[in-house]
């Protein structure tokens, strides 16, 4: 063994850096850079159609921006160190020396300095400056900086450990096991927080970005890869593995903290420290953003972050750096990966993309209509499913993943899904790998380590075999995973009793919605039942069925479906819907003495007879009241008018004259189907 392998390795987790929205972005930003000035604007056909993120400006109103060097610029100056108290001693001599000049010929002061991963710097800029630097002939490219945003039976399943759980994914991906403590996992996120099951040895945070964010994104990646295994929480795939907290900012945190220029110099930083360790890495990049496909002459900001990436992967024999193993999520958008993430696509370059499979080993991807991450992260909606295709070199558990979070300060525990949590079994995995076999040294010796080790269940993805990570290269039978959706209920193999509280009552006939979906499964058999009883069986049906609008009589409806996949495995979904009988219609019921009325029939009463007239109307919440009698000339006309009285009411000791008597009663109720029932009665004295 060589001094160099005998040195602590490095693991290095990228998560949470860019969501769909704020990359998918990105590009537009390109096309933007600069457009505070007419002269500056580019032509219709190099702009990217994408939304254009906010600006970020100082108080004067300059714009901030990314310059990088062009790639030769700083060759003719001195490599000796130079010590800026803004940056450091650690950054390369040439390229602080040639940051030192563009900033004396133009008059600006850089807020970052890259030389690590990136050669230039971030700094606000006025217009002028923007195009005095454009044509400078030592500068490759001037870009906005951009905020930034974070994103029934089955074959595994949480099993409970003591008061500690071994989530699903863990298990997915071949077990848990305790860190030798060679290995360091770098996590460049918005902070991982103070986490009982979560050790952090170092933290870092970028210019003007907090240690510590409010969003946990970083706190659930660290659990997912290093969670102490121990009586409480969860276990991580690489328990206690150690952690190194790179915080590029969170915006709730501190104002425009949350910015590539501060990603950029998280990487960097990285770089740096994996470069003092001297071993391979590995590289977790949890998010995404849409590979452009046409740039902006001049504004590469896009290509300039992947290089930054492309930079950490590549090893450097001339400086000692020894390269990192790169693992990125593929994306929740449903789409080809291969716009959403790196897409060299070669098969060792050092470099995986990794798809997400929920616990039947299928890949995420809508259901019954529904996006396949419905039980995503809790800060933010439903996403459409795992992005697919030929850049995808690995699936891993990414939906409904228990791990750390943060509720305030206060640590916690919770669920969630995403491609974000599939990426970092991978990234613990390899870091696993390294740590236990020393003659890993290049990224793409790493990367065949993990090939070797992707197994297939059966399951497709777009026809095609899904390959899932396991450390032991075990075996296991992918089974289908089979959902219902009833009615407004979200969609689910089981979902509650539809018409059961809270979702509304059926009542009568009734009318809802169904349907089932199968992933992964071949033909599906269908059964019915009401009441329990069998009404209805069909066989060989579909992997997805839609029923459409239901009506139903009274009585406890239930549907089972049983699926089949090509490699004979099975899985069950169930749906069930409650009907009861429709109330009665409330009414308004008369009385004489006590004894209720016939509905349309007119009484007779002597003149000389008191009796008691009154009234009851069951769920009424107040009553208007009118009466008429006959007047001398014979016509029938108001007698007296009581509004807003109770429900119940009743005239005691009452004498007609000779005349025809007429009362009328209309009630409000709470129901729907019956907001205002009345009831007359008529009286004639004699």
């Amino acid at each position: 063994m060589t001094r160099a392998m005998g040195k602590r390795v490095h693991a290095l987790a990228v998560s949470g850096l860019f969501g769909a929205a704020a990359l998918g972005a990105m590009a537009g930003a390109q096309a933007q850079a600069g457009t505070a000035g007419a002269s500056l604007a580019q032509p219709a056909a190099n702009v990217l159609a994408a939304s254009v993120p906010a600006r970020i400006t100082n108080e004067a109103g300059s714009v901030h921006y990314i310059v990088t060097f062009a790639d030769a610029a700083a060759q003719r100056y001195s490599a000796k160190a130079v010590s800026d108290p803004r940056f450091g001693a650690d950054h390369d001599g040439r390229v602080m020396r040639l940051l030192h000049e563009v900033e004396a010929a133009h008059r600006i002061a850089a807020t970052h300095a890259y030389s690590h991963t990136l050669q230039g710097f971030a700094a606000y800029l006025t217009v002028q400056q923007v195009e005095a630097l454009r044509r400078d002939p030592r500068i490759k490219a001037v870009a906005a900086n951009v905020p930034i945003e974070s994103s029934a039976s089955a074959v595994w399943s949480d099993v409970a450990v003591g008061a500690s759980t071994l989530p699903w994914g863990v298990q997915a991906v071949g077990g848990s096991s305790t860190s030798n403590g060679g290995a360091t996992v770098y996590v460049v996120d918005s902070g991982i927080g103070n986490h009982p099951d979560v050790a952090v040895s170092a933290r870092w945070n970028a210019p003007g970005a907090c240690a510590i964010g409010t969003y946990p994104h970083s706190t659930f990646v660290a659990g997912i890869i290093a969670a102490r295994n121990d009586t409480v929480g969860v276990t991580g795939v690489n328990a206690g593995v150690k952690l190194v907290s790179l915080a590029y900012g969170d915006n709730q945190c501190a104002a425009q903290s949350k910015t590539l220029a501060n990603a950029i110099a998280a990487l960097d930083e990285a770089k740096r420290r994996i470069r003092i360790g001297g071993r391979v890495a590995v590289v977790n990049l949890s998010s995404n953003f849409e590979m452009p496909t046409a740039t902006t002459p001049g504004t590469p900001l896009a290509p300039a972050f992947m290089q930054s990436v492309r930079s950490l992967i590549k090893p450097d024999p001339a400086t000692g750096y020894p390269g990192a193993f790169f693992v990125q999520s593929a994306g929740n958008k449903y789409k080809d990966a291969c716009q959403w993430s790196f897409n060299d696509r070669l098969p060792s370059d050092g470099a995986m993309v990794v798809g997400a499979i929920d616990n039947n080993g299928q890949p995420v991807q809508p259901l019954n209509g529904e996006g396949g991450f419905n039980a995503g992260d809790p800060r933010f909606g439903p996403e459409p499913g795992s992005n697919f295709g030929p850049c995808v070199d690995a699936w891993a558990p990414g939906k409904r993943i228990v791990s750390t979070w943060m509720n305030g300060t206060a640590p916690t525990y919770i669920s969630s899904s995403g491609t974000s949590w599939a990426a970092p079994h991978v990234a613990a995995l390899a870091a696993r790998l390294i740590e236990t076999t020393p003659t890993l040294r290049t990224p793409a010796e790493v990367e065949n380590a993990v090939r070797a080790r992707l197994v297939s269940g059966g399951a497709l993805t777009q026809g095609q075999p899904l390959r899932s990570a396991s450390l032991t290269g075990a075996a296991y039978s992918a089974r289908p995973t089979v959902e219902f959706k009833i009615g407004s209920l979200p969609s689910g193999p089981t979902p509650p009793v539809f018409g059961d509280a809270p979702t509304p009552a059926l009542v009568g006939s009734g009318k809802f919605f169904l349907r089932y979906d199968a992933i992964g499964a071949q033909s599906c058999d269908v059964r019915s039942y009401v009441d329990g009883n069998l009404v209805e069986q069909k066989l060989g049906q579909a992997p997805v069925f839609t029923w459409g609008e239901l009506t139903r009589g009274v009585g406890l409806h239930r549907w089972d479906v049983d699926c089949r996949a090509a490699n004979g495995a099975t899985n069950s979904a169930s749906a069930s819907a409650r009907v009861v009988k429709a109330a009665p219609a409330p009414v308004v019921v008369f009385s004489i003495d006590g004894v209720p009325t016939v509905k349309g029939v007119r009484r007779f009463i002597p003149t000389t007879q008191a009796f008691t007239l009154s009234y009851a109307a069951a769920g009424a919440s107040s009553c208007n009241v009118l009466a008429y009698r006959t007047a001398p000339d014979g016509w029938l006309g108001p007698w007296f008018e009581s509004p807003n009285q109770p429900a119940a009411y009743s005239w005691t000791g009452l004498r007609l004259t000779v005349a025809t008597h007429r009362w009328r009663v209309e009630c409000k109720t709470s129901n729907p189907s019956y907001p205002i029932i009345s009831a007359e009665q008529e009286i004639d004295g004699y």
